[in-house]
């Protein structure tokens, strides 16, 4: 899933050497982002990269019948979290999912959240990127 900054501002830090730096809004993002286990038991966090301003990151969900946290219920959780740590509205309403369907695509997901930082200048939603 994909979770962008309010207005795609450039809140979280930036990349160096293809390297993101967290600011400090930014390690708030990885600090609530690493909790989500902590409050959601179904669900578990596997690659994540925090981008200047926005969110790549793969949660696995084990549904148990009737009682499992949907991801719509789990995100808004953070989301919420992160915002109210900042003292204001720090995310845009919604965010973009994707089903990962087999290991292929799990793999494949993972190699791209993990070198994302090195693409950056060329990332959409780097707002000094010229189409």
């Amino acid at each position: 899933m994909t979770v962008c900054a309010r207005e795609r501002k450039c809140l979280f830090g930036g990349i160096e050497s293809d390297q993101m730096r967290n600011s400090p809004i930014g390690q708030m993002v990885a600090s609530c982002w690493l909790e989500i286990p902590k409050h959601f038991p179904n669900a578990a966090l596997d690659e994540f990269v925090i981008m200047p301003n926005h969110l790549h990151g793969i949660v696995l969900l084990d549904v148990v019948a009737g009682h499992a946290r949907p991801l719509p219920v789990i995100i808004g959780s953070f989301k919420s979290a992160v915002s109210r740590q900042a003292g204001f509205c720090v995310w845009q309403r919604s965010y973009w999912e994707r089903i990962i369907r087999n290991g292929a695509e799990l793999n494949q997901t993972r190699q791209y959240i993990a070198h994302h930082p090195a693409t950056w200048s060329t990332d959409k939603e780097n707002p000094t990127h010229l189409t």
